[in-house]
């Protein structure tokens, strides 16, 4: 069977141009995510306040003099940029740059006294935000998994809580960062995240986007 040159050629090219637009990615938008920890339903099931304890650790909040604190102000960082190569992540808290987010931070205004850890010095828990496979993860850190620790920093001492997925983000670069709706919804769901949706005014104000969980609830807006 004769085949025209210009058949194969014609063909050739139109493989060429739809393998190239396939290549192609979306332009990667930067993003600002703003995490607000239910703080006395998170402290009090994982054991590391009670109500009488409870009053003593706002007291303690409120007192705090340093521009940042944890308790009051969340966790604040804008991912700039996002490729195969690297990351770019500004972290509003600290008015820092960084190449991935890995935010550890103390609750210094708790204190577990050596007697009930067993251990030489007072227990001040960490909250941290470290990025993940599907998303962000959120951890928390308590005395019980203080003494999974071998040595300083292998992270063994974290319990996490949940993933703020990267498919709300569209993030191409990131496995599963980009989903269908009903499957974005599915993940949502998969680690306990109920999206509101904004209403016309909402959107018209450039009102951020929320979802909220448990233990958080999580404003981000694209800038």
């Amino acid at each position: 069977m004769y085949i025209p040159i210009w058949v194969i050629i014609l063909a050739i090219i139109v493989w060429y141009y739809y393998y190239q637009q396939k290549k192609k990615k979306v332009a990667f938008s930067p993003f600002q995510i703003m995490i607000d920890p239910h703080w006395h339903t998170l402290l009090t099931d994982f054991k590391l306040v009670d109500d009488q304890s409870w009053k003593e650790f706002l007291n303690k909040v409120d007192n705090n003099p340093l521009k940042y604190n944890l308790i009051r102000d969340g966790v604040n960082f804008t991912v700039l940029n996002s490729d195969e190569k690297s990351d770019l992540i500004y972290s509003n808290d600290y008015k820092s740059f960084h190449s991935e987010v890995d935010f550890r931070n103390r609750i210094s205004e708790i204190e577990i006294s050596k007697d009930k850890v067993g251990n030489i010095f007072p227990f001040s828990p960490d909250f941290c935000v470290k990025w993940g496979i599907d998303g962000y993860d959120l951890y928390i850190t308590t005395p019980e998994s203080f003494e999974k620790v071998i040595m300083v920093g292998d992270d063994n001492d974290l319990i996490k809580i949940t993933t703020i997925p990267y498919a709300l983000f569209d993030m191409e670069n990131r496995r599963f960062g980009v989903l269908k709706p009903e499957e974005l919804k599915k993940m949502l769901e998969k680690y306990g995240w109920t999206r509101k949706e904004l209403n016309g005014d909402e959107e018209l104000m450039g009102w951020p986007n929320e979802i909220n969980h448990k233990y958080f609830k999580i404003w981000y807006r694209y800038i």
